[in-house]
């Protein structure tokens, strides 16, 4: 064999292994973005969800959602995502709290949505913990590339479910997702404890936008699943108008100078 030929065949060779490894690395992305969609069925509920603008003038419901998790894991970007569909590669770390909202019609009903950005820093858990009352939802937010914000999840969440009264629905990011070079958390290991929590699981990546809305949409649902079990209640018993329990209603504001 010529010099010519030994060179041809090893670069023939080199191709292999690469495509190989290709391969291996796009099934292996692949399957990470399977479990991560896999985590919540997308059943067909009958709730229909559609954005409409926050000046709405007919009575609506209000429903507080809070967004906790450790200084740095991406809740501030979750949200602006979510909201404005804006990134920020250098986001301030919040000090104390943010709130913002978003107005939908979700089926008959018209619901304002209250999404509260919470600081992780320790130093401001006295001041947070205090805006958890109220509370119809939480986000836990962790970031895959490292295990110790993983690993206080737990904390986050007996903590405000210690401070909230009546039922609080839950769901578990697993932020960063675009940064699965730099994973710390797999996403077996994090199904594994979310199963044992009793919550329900997803990644999501602010960067690109993966899961955002379908994260933030999940939860809503259920909420208002809660919510309209409660109406029904409310319903039942005689009641003259459904004002909620523990909801807040209220009738924007008419149109004027002040």
């Amino acid at each position: 064999m010529n010099e010519d030929e030994t060179k041809d065949e090893k670069e023939n060779e080199s191709e292999n292994v690469n495509q190989q490894e290709g391969e291996h690395e796009n099934e292996a992305q692949k399957k990470n973005e399977n479990d991560s969609q896999n985590v919540i069925e997308n059943e067909d509920d009958g709730i229909k969800i559609e954005e409409i603008q926050s000046n709405y003038e007919k009575e609506y419901y209000k429903l507080k959602l809070i967004v906790l998790g450790d200084s740095g894991v991406g809740k501030t970007n979750i949200i602006q995502r979510y909201v404005s569909d804006q990134f920020s590669s250098d986001t301030k770390a919040t000090v104390g709290v943010e709130f913002f909202t978003k107005t939908f019609k979700v089926n008959d009903d018209i619901l304002k949505l209250e999404i509260w950005d919470t600081a992780g820093q320790e130093r401001y858990k006295a001041i947070t913990s205090a805006y958890y009352r109220g509370s119809r939802g939480a986000l836990l937010v962790y970031d895959i590339t490292r295990i110790e914000t993983f690993n206080n999840i737990e904390r986050w969440m007996n903590d405000v479910k210690e401070k909230v009264e009546g039922t609080l629905k839950l769901l578990i990011i697993g932020n960063k997702s675009d940064l699965n070079d730099e994973r710390k958390m797999s996403i077996e290991t994090a199904l594994h404890k979310a199963r044992q929590l009793n919550v329900p699981l997803m990644e999501t990546s602010a960067l690109n936008a993966n899961n955002i809305k379908r994260a933030f949409e999940t939860l809503l649902k259920e909420m208002y699943k809660e919510f309209k079990k409660e109406k029904e209640t409310f319903k039942k018993e005689n009641k003259n108008k459904t004002e909620g329990v523990n909801l807040e209603t209220e009738v924007p504001k008419q149109k004027g100078c002040c």
